[in-house]
């Protein structure tokens, strides 16, 4: 999705992800914030959209959760966006201090190694897998449309999910005009709505002969399909795009 035509190319070679349920534009909002982490002894943020049902073949990258830790404590990833072993699907290993140790907060995967040559940590890996996307790192924003407002999203890229999965439309307008977009659903905006950020995508098709013009909402999508204008098939393609401004 990082272009209109990507989308397109994908579709065509029948991309065969499974989504999950579909999430209606009417369900209320919750406000989504940035959570904090570290990452090599420094703070990160990430949005955390909590636990994901995956089919086998996805990428992950290892998350350290420290279940007792000090004041200030965040969970501790070893990777970011720009790097070839960064994924936005993390696997959780919990951390927990002995009652023998003194907790001190951990900063990094070093830290984390340390502590338990010390003997001061035990860690144990578990399956869950949480879909915690990290913010900024120089990462290419996607412009889209909500609700007839621009929206900009990262594209992190196709998500082989398992059924149960909570997702939400994302219409992409396969022969539109100049300056059309992908159509999030109704009213998303970064860090004001809740939402899940795995989306289903929909193809739209303007038909032959039919007047097509700038659609920038789902609004505007269903209004085109209702008058003959436009087709929608949905597809079993899945995306992690979080929206981020």
């Amino acid at each position: 999705m990082r272009k209109l035509l990507q989308v397109v190319a994908v579709l065509a070679v029948g991309a065969a992800f499974v989504g999950g349920t579909t999430a209606g534009a009417a369900e209320p909002m919750m406000k989504k914030t940035p959570v904090a982490g570290f990452y090599h002894g420094k703070v990160i943020h990430y949005f955390d959209f909590g636990p994901i049902k995956l089919k086998a073949g996805n990428r992950l990258a290892p998350l350290w959760a420290v279940t007792n830790g000090p004041v200030g404590q965040h969970n501790i990833v070893d990777t970011v966006p720009g790097q070839a072993d960064y994924s936005p699907l993390w696997q959780v290993s919990m951390v927990t201090w002995k009652s023998s140790a003194t907790p001190r907060l951990l900063r990094s995967k070093a830290d984390v190694e340390a502590a338990t040559r010390a003997g001061d940590v035990t860690v144990m890996k578990t399956a869950t897998v949480v879909n915690c996307p990290v913010l900024g790192f120089g990462q290419k924003r996607i412009t889209g449309f909500s609700s007839g407002h621009v929206i900009h999203y990262y594209d992190d890229g196709p998500v082989k999910v398992k059924p149960g999965n909570k997702t939400a439309p994302l219409y992409a307008p396969m022969n539109g005009v100049a300056g059309q977009h992908n159509i999030a659903l109704e009213n998303v905006a970064a860090g004001q709505t809740d939402y899940p950020p795995l989306w289903t995508i929909i193809a739209v098709q303007w038909n032959t002969g039919a007047h097509k013009t700038l659609l920038r909402s789902a609004a505007d999508v269903q209004r085109a399909k209702a008058k003959g204008l436009l087709t929608t098939k949905s597809t079993t393609l899945v995306v992690n795009c979080p929206v981020v401004a």
